[in-house]
């Protein structure tokens, strides 16, 4: 995977470009400080753009208008902005999610996957703001739920940890459990969610899947 990250302060670009070149399904990362010199690096194949909401010259979201409206090549948000009215003014603005920089770093591997499964990327709050404006970003599958019906409370606390990008020992230090009891729990949930790795049921409990997908059907993991 190719990304471009459009970001001008200058030590977040360099910290986050350095995290990105670390996961396994990245294999190239463009970096531009603003939107104009972002949108001439689009010149050559990308196939995801991280984005500033905040930028010199034209702005995050003229920028993102513009990179949606001209191609397929979807876009992330990276944002410090808490204000609901922001993820609005970001979906209208064509964008396939946002992440919040404060837990950018521990979530944009998942974000990543979800959007390169053809989902999005919107927290809770988010989905809550895009559901009033538009009703069926709302809905979940049946089957989904039946699915989280399955698990125990100690299953869907483990699995809310792994969405928030936890390991194991600080899944543990959060529930007060051993290492090897989150590494039980995680083996079944995964069974019972009828998904192969960590990525894919943390996609599955943020309901980050497409919503026409069965569990079975979810691609694995990049590697």
């Amino acid at each position: 995977m190719h990304l471009l990250l459009i970001e001008d302060d200058q030590a977040y670009q360099l910290a986050m470009a350095g995290h990105l070149r670390q996961l396994p399904a990245v294999d190239q990362v463009s970096v531009a400080s603003d939107g104009e010199e972002g949108l001439a690096l689009l010149q050559q194949r990308v196939d995801l753009v991280l984005l500033d909401l905040v930028l010199p010259g034209m702005g995050g979201l003229p920028t993102c208008r513009q990179i949606t409206s001209s191609g397929a090549t979807p876009v992330l948000i990276l944002t410090s902005q808490d204000d609901p009215q922001w993820v609005q003014e970001i979906w209208q603005a064509g964008a396939r999610g946002y992440l919040h920089k404060e837990r950018a770093f521990a979530q944009v591997e998942l974000a990543l996957a979800s959007l390169e499964a053809g989902a999005s990327w919107w927290d809770q709050t988010a989905t809550a703001v895009l559901s009033q404006v538009s009703p069926e970003r709302g809905t979940a599958p049946a089957w989904r739920d039946e699915a989280l019906h399955r698990l125990t409370q100690r299953e869907r606390d483990v699995l809310a940890c792994i969405a928030d990008g936890d390991d194991n020992r600080t899944i543990g230090q959060r529930l007060g459990i051993g290492e090897g009891t989150v590494r039980s729990h995680v083996h079944v949930l995964l069974q019972k969610l009828q998904v192969t790795n960590r990525t894919q049921a943390a996609l599955f409990w943020l309901g980050q899947v497409p919503l026409k997908t069965h569990p079975s059907q979810i691609p694995t993991e990049p590697s």
